[in-house]
């Protein structure tokens, strides 16, 4: 290989990476559905023409990571058969990770009729068509109740749509113009990175380019391979259990993990782990590979443009058949629990090494999806709004509240969009800090909102796990952050509580209340060490009461002319009664 200009391939780097962003804008200004151009639940990955990640841009983590498996996936099914304009559809989840929602659309990329790199754009569907509107169904028992699924179909020919494959999801989803503007999106994203490789291309020639980024991957791995090995070697293990799949309530479903460290190389091994669930809590091995790479990365090297060097010293070790590694057609729909377990147990791994860079535990995965497929009482839709809740606290710092974690931290859909595009107002949104963790640092507070119906025949889905082995523990003493709920209250009627999972539940009439409640963070440390400025500052900002202060931390606030101020010497007292 020729000597590499250093210069020259930062230059390179960078505008892959810009050109990802750019791909990122384009998604959110052409997408139909506020779940793209709001949340952003999307990824956009460029890749070599071997299928190796150049670069992306922060969004979903776990889409980015799995996709150049899933490309690879297309490369063997195509035997390489690609054509300028060609542009591939895959939502198989055990080629693209996740679930059938998330829809991972990909073109190849040809410089003077050569094939020089892959872009593609993953992104959850308002709807695939299956038992449940929008997905995240809390129940299926294989793949085929869960949508259509595509395998590397042409959806784009050399430049000519395949009409008879957009009338085959125009037939089969609930909200066809905004699934198929959607795909629009993606495609539009994909042709904006086409055409920023292409002009690299002719600036500076496509071997450049590949020598560029073959250095960059090589000093990335460098890099890590550095980085863990000023880590001490040893093995960690941890393990989270799941109130239920959905289907069994009394089944076990075990996630573990063990983490060895050794030399320049980790290895993750998630033996011990429970057999395939019947129900769809399984997480297939490209997002159960992708979510543990993501962490160590967001540990160890948070700030580096993400590229195939930073997974190139992992080892992973996938009982086969099992809820972090199941085949088809086992269903797969609520995957995402697991994912956030993983995240969580990685954090709980690393504490013992890097205890500056781990939180305490978040809130698992809730939010409230409503839906309406039949037209008798207005215009079907499909309304999806996954909340952010509470993060774990860190060792010098509260833990960071209205905060989605897991999959990637997201925007959150703002109300104005909720009340315009949809048969809803948002009457209540406010911090819920009775769940967050107490300790020297609290956890993150969660959220509470409330949504008024505003017309008949509206069906509702809750999304929530771990209410019993939490993901949100305390370290250090901290206590644990509590879990969230959905309370439905029909006009004229009795408030009804959940506490677990529930999918379709409806359907309900005009003037229906429906409140939810998220997850809180983990605390770290004991509270009485809890510094009493802190405490009095939350009592300030309404987040506890002055009785609260005293119960949880031991600090005395009083008011004297409606300014509250710290009773030092009832503070002492009571912490020293402690």
């Amino acid at each position: 290989m020729r000597k590499v200009d250093v210069v020259l391939t930062e230059i390179i780097r960078n505008r892959l990476v810009a050109a990802t962003e750019e791909m990122a804008k384009t998604m959110i200004r052409t997408a139909f559905n506020p779940l793209l151009y709001e949340v952003q639940d999307f990824s956009v990955t460029i890749m070599s023409a071997t299928g190796d990640m150049w670069a992306e841009t922060p969004g979903v983590i776990v889409f980015s990571q799995a996709f150049p498996e899933a490309v690879r996936a297309g490369m063997a099914r195509w035997k390489g058969n690609f054509a300028e304009g060609d542009v591939l559809i895959v939502n198989d989840p055990f080629e693209t990770g996740t679930h059938i929602s998330d829809t991972n659309v990909y073109m190849p990329v040809f410089f003077e009729g050569e094939l020089v790199a892959f872009c593609g754009t993953a992104a959850h569907w308002a709807d695939v068509g299956g038992k449940n509107p929008g997905g995240w169904c809390p129940d299926t028992t294989d793949t085929f109740q869960e949508g259509l699924c595509f395998r590397h179909q042409k959806i784009v020919e050399r430049g000519v749509k395949n009409q008879g494959l957009w009338d085959l999801i125009d037939c089969n989803v609930r909200v066809p113009e905004i699934v198929k503007g959607d795909l629009e999106a993606q495609i539009a994203s994909c042709r904006q990175g086409c055409e920023r490789i292409q002009s690299l291309c002719a600036k500076y020639g496509t071997e450049t380019i590949r020598e560029a980024m073959d250095y960059v991957i090589d000093q990335t791995d460098r890099s890590m391979r550095a980085t863990i090995a000023a880590l001490p070697d040893g093995e960690y293990g941890t393990s989270i259990r799941l109130d239920s799949d959905g289907v069994q309530e009394d089944g076990e479903f075990l996630v573990c993990l063990k983490v060895t460290i050794q030399g320049d190389r980790v290895h993750f091994s998630l033996n011990g782990s429970s057999p395939t669930a019947r129900g769809p809590i399984n997480l297939p091995a490209p997002c159960t590979k992708g979510i543990l790479a993501s962490s160590l990365k967001g540990i160890l090297l948070p700030f580096d443009p993400c590229n195939a060097g930073h997974t190139k010293c992992l080892d992973f070790e996938l009982p086969p058949e099992s809820i972090v590694n199941p085949v088809w057609p086992a269903p797969t729909d609520s995957y995402g629990y697991v994912i956030e377990c993983l995240m969580e147990m990685m954090f709980r791994c690393f504490l013992n090494i890097v205890p500056d860079k781990c939180p305490a535990g978040g809130y698992q995965l809730t939010g409230a999806f409503f839906s309406r497929s039949q037209s008798r009482h207005g215009k079907p839709f499909v309304m999806m709004d996954p909340m952010h809740g509470g993060n774990g606290a860190l060792i010098d710092r509260d833990g960071a509240t209205n905060q989605l974690t897991g999959n990637g931290d997201l925007p959150n859909t703002p109300i104005e969009i909720t009340e315009t595009r949809h048969p809803f107002r948002v009457e209540l949104f406010e911090f819920a800090p009775e769940v967050a963790g107490v300790g020297k640092f609290r956890g993150g507070m969660g959220v509470r909102k409330d949504y008024r119906c505003l017309t008949d025949g509206v069906y509702a889905s809750f999304v929530i796990e771990n209410t019993a082995d939490t993901t949100a523990a305390g370290f250090n003493g901290g206590t644990d952050g509590d879990h969230g709920s959905l309370t439905v209250t029909p006009v004229g009627g009795e408030p009804i509580v959940y506490n677990e999972r529930v999918g379709s539940i409806g359907p309900f009439g005009e003037g229906t209340l429906f409140r939810v409640i998220t997850g809180g963070g983990g605390a770290w440390g004991e509270a009485i060490e809890r510094d009493p400025e802190l405490v009095l500052s939350d009592v300030r900002n309404a987040f506890i009461t002055p009785e609260d202060a005293r119960r949880l931390y031991g600090v005395a606030i009083e008011q004297n002319g409606g300014t509250w101020s710290i009773d030092l010497q009832k503070t002492r007292e009571l912490r020293a009664a402690a």
